[in-house]
This record gives structure tokens, sequence and C-alpha cells, in this order.
């Protein structure tokens, strides 16, 4: 196939002089005198006039903070603190954990709500949320004037203990908790992680107040739940659908393999067990799904985008005990034969067996391992319940050793996330083909103002995720995190789910923001794409470039062993730095095999934070991230460039003190946005880099038999090679 080139060449005299001008400064120059203006045009409550106005979206709270309260002051607590997570510390929780989402209408993630009870005065009780900027917006969208949104990074917004510990109400003006002295901050311990534990008690310890953290087994969310739809059986349940065991094509590796040596054609250099001999541990406690789903190569429904089921494990010398939600059913031997073989429940002796127990049996069974005389060791991060069994004595407090083994695929697994991530392009190609065709027959007053019956943001995601069942069905398995389709405005919040109430019509001149991914049986996917159709603005240009840029550079670094993902972040950001840009996330995160699509231990992120980086790993050869730079202007568009990307074996003519050089390589392959980039701006480097990628495209894209005739029209039409005959720097 003979590809189009596109060029673009500098003459020397004026042009030369235009050159240095713009690689001085850059195409656009960020005004520093520009400020963004505090008030907002999305639908927000407003909660400081002497009319509070509260959107349509917003849920009433008032009788459910009256009966939490009421509860509370059963348990003689003066505050209650509600996470969002569930008993695993799972990103994603199913609809019965949604416990924040019950108590104060906020549905994203991420989050923790802290209610009090004054025991004199009601007008002094407080309801706080802490979100990330992900979500600033969407928690003024949801929640109602009772509670306080504490956004994360803000100026003056306080961290949970510190606002709990604050003056009391005669000591403050209003911007602390105003507890009594001796106050109880009551919580429920299977909820509560360790490490959030510890510092909240160094925090409680520190101040003269005598504040208290009261463990409360009884989860009084759960009570006024059950109160309100008239009891628990009443109350959503667990999925506990049908189970996936994964063959070793898929994984590389049997659960037997993993846990013990079984497979004499298995060469591998560790087991968990010969891990726990090292630590002299009786029994490793695994509380995490994925490390769960993972450790046995079983995938389930139980979690929404991830592929999960509800459980525990204790790993022992002699034994392995899987704690299953309706484990029983799932894996009876006539119903679900596969499952039972999988597992091979059929064993009843030997250290090699699994001893299948009622989900409800853990904490039980944990209470008496952690009265024996037994070295357990469990995650840090796992819940205070599981913590406060364990004698100190016999307590290894440490990160699982699953992390790193599952962090760090093995070939059979790369090769899954390669053709996952090929048939999520391939999907993909086919979708933005689709989309081209949609714009391309808008006519005059759709292409203006555009026409939600015509085309839309929830159109485009329900669009997508009907091509990708619609192609791969035998494999493609659900979502990996809620599509961002976001148009013009929408694209500035960090975090959108469009409903049919938020959902905009998409029409020319606004930029398109596009975030998705897949989970296949052969690996998890995430992308990301931004679009314009019409004559985008300098700014857009600028941000777009620099982001791409940011981008490659990237993806062209190469780092030895040893080096931490915080160490190369400012590789993707400096572009846009050097213009007074940036973006409020981090740049990658781990990504799963057919698991979860954010995993530890290692992440490209900025800065260093002691709480989110104090256990974390190095990048490894076999790791798997997103590269993800943007920028997002609120209120009035976003981009992001996302692509998934694992870090393997550098070719380098030397080795400096048995170092391993490591780089990273790409598996997206979807074409960027042409109409949005600078070439002009291109380094020689970044010029190969960039026409090798849209080589790449074209070779293994556009030549695969699911591509449709308009997907692969919109492909040719994105991957043109370019050169620059002069190369042109930013400062």
């Amino acid at each position: 196939m003979t590809h189009s080139l596109v060029k673009v060449s500098f003459v020397l005299s004026l042009n030369a002089l235009l050159c240095l001008v713009s690689c001085r400064e850059g195409p656009y120059v960020a005004q520093k005198v520009a400020r963004q203006s505090s008030r907002s045009e999305y639908d927000v409550r407003d909660c400081e006039s002497d009319d509070p106005y509260l959107p349509e979206t917003v849920v009433p709270t008032d009788h459910l903070l009256k009966k939490l309260r009421e509860e509370m002051r059963l348990q003689d607590v003066d505050a209650y603190v509600i996470p969002y997570t569930d008993a695993h510390q799972s990103d994603y929780v199913a609809d019965r954990d949604q416990r924040v989402k019950f108590i104060s209408g906020f549905s994203g993630t991420s989050a923790l709500a802290i209610v009090t009870r004054n025991r004199d005065y009601v007008s002094r009780n407080k309801a706080a949320l802490w979100v990330d900027a992900k979500y600033f917006i969407q928690a003024k969208q949801e929640m109602d004037c009772n509670w306080l949104s504490m956004e994360i990074g803000e100026e003056n917004v306080l961290d949970p203990e510190d606002w709990l510990t604050g003056d009391t109400f005669e000591d403050s003006e209003d911007e602390h908790a105003q507890l009594p002295d001796s106050a109880k901050i009551g919580f429920d311990p299977r909820l509560f992680d360790i490490i959030t534990y510890t510092e909240w008690n160094e925090t409680f310890h520190e101040s003269p107040r005598n504040i208290k953290m009261v463990p409360i087994r009884l989860n009084l969310i759960d009570e006024v739940w059950e109160e309100l739809v008239n009891g628990e059986e009443n109350l959503p349940e667990y999925p506990g659908e049908e189970l996936i065991p994964l063959e070793k094509a898929y994984t590389g590796r049997t659960w037997q393999s993993k846990i013990f040596y079984d497979d004499p054609n298995e060469d591998f250099d560790y087991t968990v067990r010969q891990i726990m001999n090292k630590k002299k541990a009786d029994a490793l406690i695994i509380h995490k799904l994925d490390e769960i789903a993972w450790l046995f190569n079983l995938r389930g429904e139980d979690i929404p985008y991830n592929p999960l089921f509800i459980s525990f494990c204790i790993i022992m010398r002699n034994e392995i005990r899987l704690y299953m939600w309706e484990g029983t059913r799932r894996t009876d031997r006539v119903r679900y034969k596969d499952v039972y073989e999988h597992l091979g429940l059929g064993c009843t002796t030997g250290t090699t067996c699994i001893s299948l127990r009622g989900y409800m049996d853990f904490y039980p069974d944990m209470a008496s391992l952690g009265r024996s005389s037994r070295r357990i060791w469990h995650s840090n991060e796992a819940p205070f319940a599981i913590y406060d069994s364990v004698r100190e004595i016999n307590r290894i407090e440490e990160p699982s050793p699953i992390l790193l083994m599952k962090a760090q695929k093995n070939d059979q697994e790369i090769l899954g996330m390669k053709s996952a991530n090929i048939k999520d392009s391939v999907a993909l190609c086919n979708l933005f083909g689709w989309l081209q065709e949609k714009m391309d027959g808008m006519d005059d007053t759709v292409m203006d103002r555009g026409n939600i019956n015509y085309l839309s943001e929830k159109m485009v995601r329900e669009e997508s995720l009907l091509i990708r069942r619609s192609l791969w069905q035998e494999v493609y398995h659900e979502e990996s995190f809620p599509t961002i389709s976001a148009f013009a405005e929408h694209g500035g919040l960090l975090q959108y789910n469009v409903t049919d109430e938020t959902n905009l019509p998409i029409h020319f001149n606004k930029i398109f923001l596009f975030e998705s991914g897949g989970q296949y049986k052969e690996g998890t996917t995430k992308i990301a794409r931004t679009f314009y159709f019409g004559k985008p603005s300098e700014k857009m240009i600028d941000a777009y470039t620099r982001a791409l840029k940011g981008h490659m550079q990237l993806l062209m670094a190469n780092f030895r062993s040893g080096v931490f993902g915080r160490e190369l972040e400012g590789i993707a950001r400096q572009p846009l730095w050097r213009n007074g840009l940036d973006y409020k996330y981090a740049t990658g995160h781990g990504i799963g095999h057919f698991l979860t699509v954010n995993e530890g231990p290692a992440q490209i992120g900025i800065g260093y934070q002691e709480r989110e980086y104090e256990y974390e790993q190095p990048i490894y050869e076999g790791m798997f991230f997103t590269n993800e730079p943007g920028y997002y202007e609120e209120e009035e568009f976003g981009i992001k460039i996302g692509n998934a990307m694992y870090a393997k074996r550098a070719q380098t003519d030397y080795q400096f003190d048995k170092y391993t050089y490591l780089e990273f390589e790409v598996i997206s392959l979807v074409p960027f946005e042409p109409n949005l980039i600078d070439y002009r701006t291109f380094t020689r480097e970044e010029v190969r880099f960039y026409n090798h990628y849209v080589q790449r495209i074209r070779d293994e894209i556009a030549r695969n038999s699911k591509l449709s005739t308009r997907g692969r029209e919109w492909l040719e039409g994105k991957t043109y090679k370019i050169e620059i005959e002069q190369e042109c720097r930013w400062s």
C-alpha cells in the first residue's frame, strides 16, 4: 500500500525567523494573568444563598441522617466514618456495599464520609464527604446541603483526621467537626484498613483532646438501610453469578503451581508457600479480590467492571481455605462441573487440596486462627478486623506477596494483553469510523447545534458497547470502567458518566473526549482519544500537541531496573509544563490481566506522598501501565491521550553495574487526531516515533478482517506519515 506523506517544510528567511519565535514561545503562550472564574456553568447546588438551589440530581438525606444519628446515639459515638470501599478494599463495589451512595447520594468512587452527632445541639451536627479532583463537580450535583464537600488537595481542606481533631464548638471558626473532648469515633472494622486506622490513631494520640476510635461490628448504615427496606432480606445481594475458569492457555501457569509446585513442565522461580517459608509464616491471609481471582485462575461477576467474585482466602502450610460467597452453589459438581474440576474440589486429603468454606465463616475462623501460636501474614492494607484478630507477637504485617507476582505478567499473559488490546483497537476504529460517518452526514443545522436524536454522548457510549460485543462476543466480558463519553464542557470534568439528564448532542466546533476500556478473557484494556470536528482554537492545538509529545516521550524513554514510576512522571508532563499547563492525575497506573483496570504496586505518578507510595514498587519487566497525559479546562473542554503499554527489556550495547535496562512498548493501536496536532513542533525523534506508530496501525489493525469498511477508511485518513525538513523545538 502506498502511504500518503504530509510534508512540513521550513524555508529560511522570514519563515525560519517565525519558526524561531514559535520554538521559543510555542504556538500558544499561556496568559499569566488569566484565571478561570470560580462561577460554575454546570448544574450544581448552591448552598450559600438565602434561597439554596438544588439540581434535580440531588438526593435528599434529612431522614437518613436523622436515623443514622439515632443509631449513633444507641452506640454512644460522636462521629461515624463511612468509607466508600467494601470488605476487600475494592475500587468499585457491588450494590450491596454502596453505603456512601445510600447515605449521601454521591455515586462516585474514592470517597469517605463522616457524620457527627452533637450530644447537646442538633444544629451543630455535621456531615462531610471527602472526594478527589475527579469528583469535585459531581459531588455538588448529587449531595444536598446537609453535606460539606471536602475537595482533597484544595487550599484549606483538612484531612479527615485533622478535621475530627480540630477545636470544640466554643473555640472553632466552623472549619472543624467541633467534637467535644474525649469524643468517640465509630467505624466498621471490616471496612477500615490498617494504614488509615494507624494514621488516624497517631493524630488522635498527638492531640490533647483524648479522642478515641471505637470499632463497631454492627454496621450502622446497614441498620438504617435494613429498616428502610423492611429487613435484611430486602437489601441488594451480591450477584453470585457463574464463575469463569481460565485455562493455562490464558494464564500461562496453573493455580497449583502458583501455590506449590505441581507441574514439571512449568518453570517458575517461586511459589506462595516458598515465599511464606522465607518469612517464616504459617498462614497467609488474602482479602483482595483481584489477588484471589489471579491466584486461582478464576473470574466472576460480583463487582461492577471487574471480573471478580466475593471471597477470602487463607493459605497455610498444610491447607488451602477458600471462603466464597455462595460457594457451594457456584461450584456444584453437576451444574458447574468445569469449576468443580478446575479447583480440584474432589480432593479430600493432602496439603494441595482446597477446603471450600462459606463466606460468613471467614471471621470466626480468623478469630480461632488468631488465638493460636501460628505466625500469620496479612497485608498492611487489610481491614482492621483482620489485624485485630491476630496476636501482635504472631503478626507479620507486610504487603501481600501476590501483589508483585500478579503485576509481573508472564509470557502467556503478555501475549493475551497484546491480543486484547488489538481486539479493542479494532473495535474502537470501527466506532470512530461510525462516528465520522455520522458527522459527515450532518446538515447545516445539526452541524451548528446538534440533534440529540441524531448523535449524542450516550449514543456513542452505547454504540461502543454494541460494537465490542458483536465483534468479540466469544471473549468480551464487559467494560473495564464506566465509559467517559464527554462533549464540550462535559470534557472539562475529570470523571463524567453520561445519563439521560446530562446527555448532550454532539456537533461541530467543540472537543469530544472518549475514554473507554474492555474486559476480555485475554486481558484488560484502557484507551482515551480526543476529537475535534471543525477548526480548533490555537490553545486546543497547543494543549493537545504538548500532551501528545509528552505521551511519545514517555514511550521513548529508557530506564534501568530499580527506577520508580514517579521518577519518569516528569517526562510526560514536561511539554505541558513548558507552557504553564498540567493535569491533576497520575500519568499512568497499572493494568491487570482480565482483572482490575487499576493495579498496583507500581504507578507513574507525580511527587511523593507517604500514604500513596509507602509500599510502592519500582517498575519491573512485564508490568503493564496506562500512559495518558492530558489537559482539562473546567467548563470548557477536556483533552486526554491514553494508551496501554508494558515494560520490556531494552537492547543496549552496555550494562552498567548489573542493572537491567527497560523500555515501554505501546499496545493500543488507534490513530491520534491530526486536526489537533501542530507537527511543526515535533523533533526528528518524535517524527520517527509517530511514523512508526501509524505504520503499526496500518500493519496490525488495517489488515484485520474484523475492521469495517468505514473503520478502515477512517483509519487510513488519520494515519498519514509526516516529514519535517527542519527540526523546531519548543523551549
